[in-house]
């Protein structure tokens, strides 16, 4: 008994192991996990008659280990393709989880045209966060072709797990000559039984408008939110702060409409007015806080803001607006009606090149003796 018990520690500790010296003094049809570490050295070792010799007892010793039946098919490879692709389709049956079959399943669903097949494997990879940049590429390689999309529409309608990863990575990744098949993506999506959220929408705008695509993230945005054209037209959108006065704290907000800065809240409220809501902004003690931003499609030239404020005029506003493009962020030279008055009559001159889609802000100023303000619209001519 104690020799017994003492071999299979030592075939388990050769099992473990990368001493080949130690694997080879188990007999394979007795031992398969040791079998399977020396014909993994001898595979590597570019031996594959030998790997092969070793590893078919290994397999008829334990037919449901995956790794011994793909290292069968590794080996045979390189003088039996026919007899590898069975073994290889065996192994792939057995298990999602060994990555070289995977890899070995997309390759071969690639050559045969079976997307099915190769977006089950994209799905496996996937779920276990492996060949992460692999798998991004695979992701955008979905979108190609509408039967693809088809496809990977289907499987994320099915909620995976990796669903929330796929959508970060697009937020991060996503090349604009691909903006067009992502939405029509999207519009295949929204057609399953779990359509995509307002956030996950909201996500394909803001990662077009980062790379300066603003025309198509508005048009996009205009279309899956049902945002009437008339609305569309209004620059900028919102001028009576009607929608983000209700708006709750949690709602996904399109980088077109009224976003309250994340250190505003001490600073900016929405009062009811006779009219409809006022926008009340409170002096702030330090100056470049920003209080709300919108993102806008001026057209070149040259542009004025306009503010309606309640008790015009006030001598020293706490904030004033300020225009830059996007992406790069350059703040664009500002002209002014009144010295002094950043709020009414600012005009901004958008250049011919490079600052086709720009970004309004309401920045605070520290000036002394700035006063308290209500505003109740804004506009751009």
């Amino acid at each position: 008994m104690l020799w017994f018990v003492g071999v299979q520690g030592l075939a388990a500790v050769a099992a473990r192991g990368g001493n080949p010296a130690l694997a080879a003094m188990f007999d394979p049809d007795r031992h398969p996990g040791a079998a399977y570490q020396l014909a993994m050295v001898l595979l590597a070792a570019k031996q594959p008659d030998q790997s092969a010799g070793l590893s078919r007892p290994a397999v008829l010793a334990a037919p449901m280990n995956v790794r011994s039946v793909r290292l069968l098919g590794q080996a045979l490879e390189t003088r039996d393709e026919a007899a590898a692709a069975r073994v290889m389709r065996a192994a792939e049956k057995l298990s999602w989880r060994d990555t070289p079959t995977s890899m070995w399943v997309l390759r071969d669903a690639a050559l045969a045209n079976d997307l099915p097949r190769a977006i089950n494997q994209i799905d496996a990879l996937a779920r276990r966060q492996i060949q992460p940049d692999l798998i991004q590429q695979l992701f955008q390689a979905s979108l190609d072709d509408d039967r693809s999309r088809r496809a990977f529409a289907a499987t994320l309608g099915g909620n995976p797990p990796w669903r929330s990863r796929f959508f970060a990575s697009m937020r991060t990744s996503l090349p604009p000559q691909a903006h067009g098949r992502m939405a029509a993506m999207l519009d295949l999506l929204g057609k399953t039984k779990s359509p995509p959220s307002p956030l996950e929408r909201m996500t394909f705008i803001d990662r077009m408008v980062d790379v300066g695509d603003g025309t198509g993230a508005r048009a996009y945005w205009m279309r899956t939110f049902g945002i009437a054209p008339a609305d569309g037209t209004r620059t900028p959108y919102d001028p009576a702060f009607r929608a983000v006065a209700t708006r709750s704290k949690n709602a996904p907000v399109s980088p077109f409409e009224w976003k309250v800065g994340i250190d505003a809240d001490p600073f900016v409220a929405f009062q009811r007015g006779a009219g409809g809501p006022l926008l009340a902004i409170d002096p702030v003690a330090d100056g470049s806080i920003t209080l709300l931003t919108q993102t806008l499609l001026l057209t070149p030239g040259t542009h004025r803001i306009e503010t309606d404020m309640v008790r015009n005029p006030v001598q020293k506003a706490p904030a004033g607006w300020q225009v830059s493009c996007v992406p790069s962020g350059g703040l664009l030279v500002r002209g002014f009606a009144k010295p002094g008055d950043e709020l009414s009559g600012v005009s901004v001159t958008i250049p011919a090149t490079g600052c086709s889609v720009q970004t309004l802000s309401l920045v605070s100023t520290d000036r002394i003796g700035t006063q308290p303000i209500l505003i109740r619209s804004v506009s751009i001519r």
